[in-house]
């Protein structure tokens, strides 16, 4: 997991270079990436991909309809690679269907969906955490 944080990090660093425009939501995403993560394998008891069947609904489509998660990583990753390609080659396409065409309606989906994916688990592992916290404040009394 700390590969792929690290590698999308530095794949979003380089986009915000590319994009300058755009620098501010590039490094939104990485603070978003990272904390979301450390959040979620912070409050997880367990492997950090499974979900507690009554946590967030969006977090249990995530980890456990596996076809969802793949299209949702892949194509993130994908989507940022494809910003970097489209940097040098802005015009590219084969068989008549340009790069920034399908980065747009098959790959951006993804990482939209992602992003959405990323916010519920920020949410929900801080609530796990703060239910922790005070149940073992409420034991200490």
């Amino acid at each position: 997991m700390v590969t792929d944080r690290v590698s999308t990090a530095v794949l979003l660093v380089l986009l915000s270079h590319f994009y300058p425009p755009y620098m501010f939501h590039f490094m939104f995403l990485i603070a978003l990436d990272f904390s979301s993560h450390w959040f979620h394998m912070y409050a997880s008891k367990g492997h950090h991909k499974s979900v507690d069947k009554n946590r967030n609904i969006i977090l249990r489509a995530f980890y456990d309809v596996y076809v969802f998660f793949g299209y949702c990583c892949v194509g993130t990753e994908f989507f940022y690679v494809a910003l970097a390609i489209l940097h040098y080659a802005p015009a590219m396409q084969y068989a008549g269907l340009t790069l920034h065409a399908f980065a747009r309606y098959a790959l951006f989906p993804a990482c939209a969906c992602k992003q959405i994916v990323n916010v519920a688990q920020l949410f929900s592992s801080m609530n796990a955490l703060a239910e922790t916290d005070a149940k073992s404040k409420s034991k200490a009394k």
